[in-house]
């Protein structure tokens, strides 16, 4: 299954495991963190407090979520097949900072809200906006014009420079967005596993 399927149809259902995690996994998941996203280094108290405990849940197609344990432990982010850990958008909306921004023009919004990878033209047109040396295989956060927040998270398949050079075809892979299962079921703990 491709990173672009991953939350389309994710529900409940999807999910395999959920159990406190380990001290030496909770330490293991805490330094991947810190080290991809050191951008970070100031907030990891308010998004992590070292008092809390780590929850990994593990679902179907070997994806991993981190949650907090507690009574509404929320997606703080996510990795698939042992990946970098990527940022939940809600996480993303409240420190946009985390990740580089492309922007797409406004006719582009909802194939991107549909879950379809996102097109060079929707980022050569007017209105869209491309961020100068992304390379190929970066993780960015995919803006619409004329809206605040982030919409979608993707993986560039072209480099900012290729993306405007061939200016055709797939050049970022929607991993998740505004609307898809993940983004619907936020909240993943035992008591609400149990009520699917």
């Amino acid at each position: 299954m491709s990173s672009a399927d991953l939350f389309k149809k994710f529900t409940l259902q999807n999910v395999a495991q959920i159990a406190n995690s380990s001290h030496k996994e909770q330490m293991q998941v805490r330094h991947d963190l810190a080290e991809h996203y050191p951008q970070l280094a100031d907030f990891w108290e308010d998004i992590m407090p070292r008092k809390s405990d780590i929850m990994l849940v593990r679902c179907h197609d070997q994806v991993h979520c981190v949650t907090l344990v507690n009574a509404q432990p929320e997606v703080l982010f996510f990795n698939h097949h042992n990946g970098p850990y990527i940022p939940h958008l809600k996480l993303l909306h409240k420190y946009p900072f985390i990740l580089q921004r492309h922007q797409v023009d406004v006719g582009a919004c909802k194939h991107v809200l549909s879950g379809a990878n996102i097109m060079c033209p929707g980022l050569t047109s007017k209105g869209g906006y491309i961020t100068p040396e992304i390379p190929a295989g970066q993780l960015v956060a995919v803006y619409v014009e004329t809206k605040e927040h982030a919409v979608a998270i993707g993986k560039t398949l072209m480099s900012s420079e290729e993306i405007k050079k061939v200016n055709s075809g797939p050049c970022i892979e929607n991993i998740h967005h505004v609307g898809d299962g993940l983004w619907m079921n936020r909240v993943l703990s035992a008591s609400h596993i149990g009520a699917r």
